[in-house]
């Protein structure tokens, strides 16, 4: 059944200085997840206003890297000598290897199980050198750690993968690496997607996520592509600027996924990093949300989302103040639909 996409318009008036104190109105859109009923503002209209936070200071941005190059432990002259390795009953070999991308604890743990993925060598990549089998041999590192932590301890069945590139998205070490957390206790948005999925099916009786594909295909309104069975598209209520998000066919965690779908999330995702350069921007953030290992949730299906962040530059500005961190409500400066436009080309 189709999915329904709810929101209500207003319009905050004022006497503008910038147009002689004459009366003009901004445009808000509070927008409803259709599955978690998280609300978003849409505020068009700042746009304008916020490009310039958006782009980063390219010179600034170099010197960020070749300043931290000589010390940076997951360079591939120092990682060996720098780099953690996962105790013995864990990984004998002390790292795990997937083509390029190594493998190995993290210094700082964010969960119970927490292993660091440097998928290339090169300390300085831009978003535009990402490339699909980078990404694939990365996602089969994690994907191995993965393995590995469920047969030491059974127990743990809650993997997510996370991307943070650059101090903006959070990243306190320039050389790109993606972070494979799990736990037997889900992460927050994992427990939420997976009970709103449950509660969506039984409720509508039919599955939430081919729903949600079968409707945005129809409405052509922020709808990419698909890939290997992977679909593509720009979530209607989104967390931040410039997001697009995939959905997996069929499949409710990571021991589900084949080699294809792999393949078909890391399509996207290049996609939308090449647009991302292309339009300045410079850091992002990325998920890849499973359900629990030992269970087919049948309502549930992996998903991923990818986020532009603010630019790095010497004159800083988060992106993230009291309204996303403590009052729950995310806000964005450029509608679903008007992102999907401007993607559309590097699907096609």
């Amino acid at each position: 059944m189709p999915v329904t996409f709810e929101f209500v318009e207003r319009a905050a008036r004022m006497l503008n200085p910038l147009n002689n104190f004459e009366q003009s109105s901004q445009i808000l859109q509070h927008r409803r997840d259709p599955l978690t009923g998280r609300r978003v503002l849409v505020s068009t209209n700042r746009l304008e206003y916020v490009k310039r936070f958006i782009e980063s200071d390219n010179g600034f941005k170099e010197g960020l890297a070749e300043s931290t190059k000589e010390t940076c432990p997951f360079c591939p002259e120092n990682l060996e000598k720098s780099a953690p390795k996962f105790p013995p009953d864990l990984v004998p070999e002390g790292r795990i290897r997937f083509g390029e991308a190594v493998c190995f604890p993290s210094l700082f743990a964010h969960d119970d199980f927490n292993a660091l993925v440097v998928p290339t060598g090169k300390h300085n990549l831009k978003l535009n050198e990402f490339s699909e089998a980078m990404l694939v041999d990365a996602f089969g590192a994690c994907m191995e750690y993965f393995s590995r932590v469920c047969i030491s301890s059974p127990h743990v069945k809650y993997p997510a993968i996370a991307i943070n590139f650059l101090p903006p998205a959070g990243s306190t070490i320039a050389h790109p690496h993606i972070q494979a957390l799990s736990s037997d206790i889900p992460l927050q948005a994992v427990a939420e997607l997976c009970r709103a999925s449950v509660e969506y099916e039984q409720k509508a009786r039919v599955n939430y996520w081919t729903d949600l594909v079968d409707s945005e295909r129809s409405l052509r309104l922020r709808y990419l592509s698909s890939f290997e069975g992977v679909h593509w598209l720009t979530p209607f209520a989104p967390f931040g600027l410039n997001e697009a998000q995939a959905v997996v066919s069929r499949r409710s965690n990571f021991g589900q996924l084949v080699s294809e779908d792999w393949h078909g999330i890391a399509e996207g995702m290049i996609r939308v990093l090449r647009y991302y350069f292309d339009v300045g921007v410079g850091s992002f953030n990325a998920v890849i949300y499973s359900g629990a290992l030992d269970a087919d949730i049948e309502p549930f299906r992996v998903n991923a989302r990818i986020v532009s962040r603010y630019g790095y530059k010497p004159r800083f500005v988060s992106d993230v103040w009291a309204l996303q961190y403590l009052l729950g409500t995310q806000e964005v400066y450029e509608s679903p639909e008007d992102t999907c436009t401007r993607l559309t080309s590097y699907f096609h």
